[in-house]
């Protein structure tokens, strides 16, 4: 046991570990309000139907304002991918990368195409999932949430109708949450999911009203930085931070 005439000579103060790589590079920089990924965002999109889902998907990796070239490779996952005229702007813009359909093959194909590269040279990546349907929930397209940054994945986005469509696994590990208009029973699975990070659920169902009065607008979360902040949008001003 050390005494009080040598405790002068130890520093106990704790230090951070030093990592090896200093989050994922993007190919440019990118706004800060946007999820962070540098770091690895996991985004869930969460409206009805014809709600401006696929208009915000497009925005989010065409418009320059946003994510496009941010990116080394984008793969996205959609069903509607044929059929949706909006969402066939990213069928033009990523030919080579777009699938119709959740393909357990090609996602490992993928994620096995990034474990070849050392960790300080692998590219950064954006998985984008719309519309995910049919799919199991031990599926790797959903347990990939767990583990996703050390793919190379810079942005997971799980883009769905409701809330419910994808399990507790993937729930518990969003960075950013993007909620449109919905029915009242998934806004109230919502607001019970993440009540603790914004102070209660009629705080989160106060914030949906205000930032989400008519179609095409979206409650922004920010679940990735402390304290939690919710914006109309993209708006710079919170609507919710710490308090209202």
């Amino acid at each position: 046991m050390c005494d009080k005439e040598h405790s002068e000579d130890f520093d106990l103060s704790i230090l951070p570990v030093k990592k090896e790589i200093d989050g994922m590079k993007l190919r440019r920089p990118t706004h800060p309000m946007l999820p962070n990924c540098n770091r690895g965002a996991n985004l869930l999109i969460c409206s009805s139907q014809n709600s401006g889902k696929s208009n915000l998907l497009v925005n989010l990796l065409l418009n320059s304002n946003f994510y496009a070239d941010a990116f080394d490779d984008v793969y996205i996952f959609s069903s509607n991918i044929n059929n949706d005229q909006t969402t066939k702007k990213l069928k033009e813009a990523f030919p080579a990368t777009c699938f119709d359909s959740f393909d357990e093959g090609k996602l490992r194909r993928i994620l096995d195409h990034q474990k070849t590269y050392a960790d300080d040279e692998r590219p950064t990546i954006a998985i984008i999932m719309d519309d995910i349907q049919d799919v199991k929930p031990k599926s790797p397209f959903f347990t990939l949430s767990s583990n996703f940054r050390h793919q190379g994945v810079g942005l997971l986005c799980y883009s769905v109708q409701k809330f419910t469509m994808v399990p507790p696994i993937v729930r518990s590990q969003i960075t950013n949450l993007l909620v449109g208009t919905n029915s009242c029973h998934q806004l109230k699975h919502m607001s019970m999911e993440y009540q603790d990070q914004v102070g209660g659920e009629e705080n989160f169902l106060r914030a949906h009203r205000m930032a989400v009065p008519q179609r095409y607008n979206f409650l922004y979360c920010d679940f990735a930085n402390y304290p939690c902040r919710m914006y109309k949008n993209f708006d710079a001003k919170p609507i919710y931070e710490d308090e209202f």
